[in-house]
């Protein structure tokens, strides 16, 4: 079937769950339709009421839709700032689960895949797998040595569909910004942008299993967040072998409970691996959530976190980090001003915004955090503020934070469901403080100059053309402000000439209509009124005073 024909049947079926699911309600969320989509709809609103709530409608009809949707809309369950609360809670919901595919099928993947037979790689392979997800399952097994390992196994045909649901939306994506006047506002075509790099990267095992050997490389001497081992021999582009792990997921509290694990030294350790991995490594799992970790609970009073499935790693430019420092140091010290000017500095937010008032909203924002427990703190729900506050001042989010919004989103429902008193802004100050004085220490400053210096010494030969052209654009800048000055001065100067004409004028016209009404009250037969007199008096007094200021003014 050509990829024409499959497109079509795929916009075809995505009509279909449209109109079954009544997801039409979706319009009531954007800017006022146009007409002729109005009349479009008309028919399916007035034969099919809806019969459940728009939130559970959004989420069947994305499973129905299959695992590109089903990723789309977990994503956007973190992008709170573009959905309304309500919708954001149900996709949240989404569970990445479906219907294991058949093991015979599943063997001969990793036969080709490995280029012999498995029982040459494996003692035992079990055919039920542990885990079935909308682009991999995971198998159990034991290599020759008797090691235990997982074999993640991507789904056979999921990349093709995957990437075919990617093209259809970058078509709708296209097509809703054409369509709605004010459909910029809903970043779609930014949304989907994002979408197609982390699930792209879930296609990747190859990336994936460097992604886990670097961060295993990274965390293995610390001892505090375990990353299983990649057996490469085996990794290919659609399947990964690592070792097998055991843990308690970080979900099950109760099991933690009573397996006498520090919850709150649990909590506190969460928050120092995450501010490490962003500050420090510059390489950050971005994929957070509950089923992706376990704990170690070996040693019950200092526990250890485990991280699977390292397929989405986020990583931050330095000028992004810096920013995203300073930004939380400014929260810390409740220094709203230097947030402000950060957002100003970064470029994020034009410099002609008005700096007091965007200082005050964000005051408004934050203050009230300060004091309170993880628990009272809806971390997700300030950010999503800040990011509203500052598309006040012409801020757009940028793509290469939404990663970490995410992460970060995780990470507030892990510390929360661990240990409700856990105290974000007490447990990250300390790290912050030590990561800005690591900052601006003059190791650190030399290390930057010298990452630069090539740079440097490859622009040092422009310098002086370069100074030449500075001075130059500086001189025109010079010459067209004083330019922009006479224009502005003959303007305003014309426009007082207009005016004085327009004074003469209206002096004139006063002054003909009440001589004219003069002379008709004088020769008409009916004797005048006394107030006709004095009305006629105050106009002709009124068009002489513009007749003389105006000639006055003549010779300002």
């Amino acid at each position: 079937m050509t990829p024409l024909r499959l497109s079509v049947r795929r916009l075809l079926r995505l009509l279909r769950i449209f109109v079954k699911y009544r997801l039409d309600r979706l319009t009531t969320l954007a800017p006022p339709l146009p007409l002729w989509l109005k009349i479009l709809l008309l028919p399916v609103r007035l034969k099919m009421p809806p019969t459940s709530d728009l939130g559970r409608d959004l989420v069947d009809a994305l499973i129905e839709l299959g695992p590109a949707f089903i990723k789309l809309g977990q994503l956007l369950s973190t992008r709170r700032d573009l959905l309304p609360e309500h919708l954001a809670d149900e996709l949240a919901t989404l569970q990445d689960q479906v219907p294991a595919f058949d093991c015979d099928v599943a063997t001969t993947e990793i036969e080709q895949a490995i280029g012999q037979p498995i029982t040459d790689c494996f003692q035992q392979f079990e055919s039920l797998p542990l885990a079935s997800a909308s682009i991999a399952q995971v198998h159990a097994a034991e290599l020759l040595d008797g090691r235990p390992v997982v074999i993640k196994l991507r789904r056979p045909k999921i990349e093709d569909q995957v990437k075919q649901d990617l093209d259809l939306l970058e078509s709708i994506a296209a097509v809703v910004d054409r369509t709605f006047i004010d459909a910029k506002r809903l970043h779609l075509k930014e949304v989907i942008r994002d979408y197609q790099m982390i699930i792209l990267g879930e296609l990747n095992f190859i990336q994936e299993a460097a992604n886990a050997t670097r961060l295993r490389d990274l965390w293995l001497p610390r001892g505090k967040l375990y990353v299983p081992e990649v057996y490469s021999q085996f990794t290919r582009d659609n399947i990964i072998v690592m070792e097998r792990v055991y843990g308690i997921g970080i979900g099950n509290r109760s099991q933690l409970v009573d397996a006498q694990v520090d919850l709150e030294k649990l909590a506190n350790l969460g928050v120092e691996i995450f501010f490490t991995q962003v500050f420090t490594d510059n390489f950050f799992h971005a994929d957070m959530h509950p089923g992706n970790i376990l704990v170690d609970i070996t040693d019950p009073y200092n526990p250890t976190y485990i991280a699977l499935d390292c397929a989405i790693i986020g990583c931050l430019t330095r000028q992004d980090r810096a920013y995203l420092g300073r930004n939380l140091i400014g929260f810390f010290n409740q220094n709203y001003r230097d947030i402000a000017e950060a957002h100003v500095d970064s470029g994020w937010v034009p410099a002609h915004i008005d700096i007091d008032a965007f200082e005050a909203v964000i005051r408004k924002t934050c203050e009230p955090l300060f004091g309170k427990t993880m628990a009272d703190i809806a971390f997700g729900a300030l950010l999503i503020e800040l990011f509203g506050a500052a598309r006040q001042f012409e801020m757009e989010v940028q793509p290469q934070l939404v990663l970490l919004q995410k992460t970060l989103l995780n990470i507030e429902g892990i510390g929360r469901h661990l240990y409700g008193d856990l105290d974000l802004w007490q447990t990250a100050a300390p790290f912050m403080r030590a990561w800005r004085a690591k900052r601006l220490s003059p190791r650190a400053l030399f290390k930057e100059f010298t990452e630069l210096a090539p740079e440097l010494l490859q622009e040092l030969p422009d310098l002086p053309k370069n100074l030449l052209l500075a001075a130059r654009r500086v001189e025109q800048l010079n010459q067209a402000q004083v330019t922009q000055a006479k224009a502005i001065y003959e303007i305003k100067q014309n426009f007082h000439a207009a005016r004085r004409g327009q004074r003469r004028q209206h002096g004139i016209i006063l002054l003909a209509i009440s001589l004219t009404t003069l002379l008709v009250s004088q020769t008409s037969a009916y004797e005048t009124p006394l107030i006709v007199y004095a009305v006629l008096a105050g106009l002709l007094s009124y068009g002489l005073a513009l007749l003389f200021t105006s000639k006055d003014s003549t010779h300002e």
